[in-house]
């Protein structure tokens, strides 16, 4: 199927933005550094509490784009 070069919503690196999100929200939300120190420690906590199913969500997305983009005949998808 002919698609254009620069897909976002057909390119698993993109989804990976999310979990750069998810990271963001959780300092924001949870660590609320004030610190260097705390900063690191937050990012630390998070990287080592994510879950090869939680990567996998954002990798697996695609599953859920492709039904729509083959409905749109190789056009966006709207995710």
């Amino acid at each position: 199927m002919p698609a254009p070069a620069s897909r976002p919503d057909l390119n698993p690196i993109e989804n990976v933005t999310f979990v750069w999100a998810t990271l963001k929200d959780y300092l924001k939300r949870q660590v609320k550094p004030r610190t260097e120190a705390q900063l690191v420690h937050g990012i630390t906590e998070f990287w080592n509490n994510l879950t090869a199913e939680d990567c996998a969500k954002y990798i697996y997305h695609i599953n859920s784009v492709l039904p729509h983009v083959v409905l749109n005949d190789g056009g966006p998808s709207g995710f």
